[in-house]
């Protein structure tokens, strides 16, 4: 397998084995039909790059998807953050353009749209688009690539003063057309900005990034190469908590910005880790080795207690620890999600029927394992479990450590 970016020959670190399309909930009929691929990642000894060893093709994930944004209430608050910081960061007004890749259902552009700024999405989810276009969120059903940008950039009025991706960096495979797409779309004195999970979540046991649409797992060292090759620079960066734990870039034209001390700062400490050595890489095995463990330890011991155990949510990333660890039906009464459009489906893999939350209250389980465990403390404050909390309800968070709440 050549690396995505430099054509490098890569070296595969880490595998999940086979694994379902975790984003690909499931009906009835579906269920005897299920794909599967290995899932592994490997590390490019020359730029740097992690990334998938297997590649699927976008069409076949994200053309009809059942994320979406607006169903995180800390996700909405980090988008309205996000907006009145690059709104008085840049200068943003009436005259700008924000163009959002990947802008799903609207959740990020809405907050700029409320400033008077223009707004232009793009995501190649039809289903998503036509609800984003229904609440007044301009939306272009498409995938981004250097053709569309140079289409969109025809017209000089869609050229964007901000070029903004929330989780989209990671689940491009021509990433270096990707990117070169977002220069031929970027103003002269324009600012590109993308958030996504950082490489060090995989070493601190966050394995269940890895999935499918992730074909990148990306560290600054890996960046600073990767944007070199469109002729864009990086001049500033910002750790945030979104996906516990994501990066934050501000990338430019050359020239354009003064670059912070922070990029540097950050590309020494990755030195300094060995992020630019495979060997750092190889510990992941043993590591989610004893995470599983740890969980299906607990698990048994619960179970042979004659305690009912649930699942709250059914992320991607709960899917993949599920299907890792060989969690199902004979450790799990039931799964419940907050999302009205998987209720109904059934969980890639696992197959377990996604019931509405008010299952919790038909069944009263007495553990609540958190699937979503980057939004833990969103979901240990929610209005509609505080019944469950009075009642002795407890909550396992299975990732970065295993724990028990309550």
């Amino acid at each position: 397998m050549k690396c995505r970016a430099c054509k490098t020959d890569i070296v595969e670190f880490f595998s999940l084995g086979d694994m379902p399309r975790v984003n690909s909930y499931l009906s009835e009929e579906q269920l005897k039909s299920e794909k599967k691929n290995e899932l592994a990642v490997g590390f490019c000894p020359n730029c740097y790059l992690v990334q998938l060893m297997q590649t699927i093709q976008p069409d076949e994930l994200f053309t009809h998807y059942l994320y979406f944004s607006s169903a995180s209430t800390s996700f909405l608050k980090h988008c309205e953050e996000n907006a009145l910081f690059f709104k008085e960061k840049l200068g943003l007004d009436k005259d700008s353009l924000v163009l959002e890749i990947a802008s799903n259902d609207g959740a990020q552009l809405q907050y700029f749209k409320k400033f008077g700024i223009r707004i232009l999405g793009i995501d190649p989810a039809k289903n998503i688009a036509k609800i984003a276009n229904e609440h007044g969120i301009k939306t272009t059903p498409e995938f981004f690539n250097l053709a569309f940008a140079h289409k969109l950039a025809r017209d000089q009025n869609n050229m964007a003063d901000l070029v903004y991706g929330a989780n989209v960096l990671a689940h491009v495979p021509d990433i270096v057309d990707f990117i070169k797409g977002v220069k031929a779309i970027l103003k002269p004195k324009g600012t590109a900005s993308f958030e996504f999970p950082y490489l060090r979540g995989l070493l601190e046991n966050k394995f269940d990034t890895i999935y499918d649409e992730h074909f990148f797992y990306y560290g600054i060292l890996s960046l600073v190469n990767l944007f070199r090759l469109a002729d864009l620079k990086i001049y500033d960066l910002k750790i945030t908590p979104l996906q516990g734990g994501s990066l934050q870039l501000l990338i430019s034209h050359p020239g354009v910005f003064a670059v912070s001390e922070k990029v540097g700062a950050l590309v020494e400490i990755e030195k300094q880790y060995g992020y630019d050595k495979i060997e750092i890489y190889k510990k992941m095995s043993s590591n989610v080795a004893r995470i599983k463990d740890e969980l299906v330890g607990l698990l048994n011991r619960l179970k042979s207690d004659c305690k009912h155990i649930a699942a709250y949510s059914a992320p991607a990333k709960g899917n993949v620890l599920l299907n890792y660890f060989g969690i199902n039906g004979n450790y799990l009464d039931f799964i419940v999600d907050k999302s009205e459009a998987k209720q109904g489906y059934y969980t890639p893999g696992t197959h377990m029927l996604i019931h509405p939350l008010n299952k919790i209250y038909e069944e009263n389980p007495d553990y609540l394992l958190i699937l979503c465990w980057n939004i833990a403390d969103e979901v240990l404050a929610m209005p509609e479990l505080e019944e469950y909390r009075k009642a002795g309800g407890k909550f396992i968070i299975p990732i970065p450590e295993v724990r028990v709440v309550g």
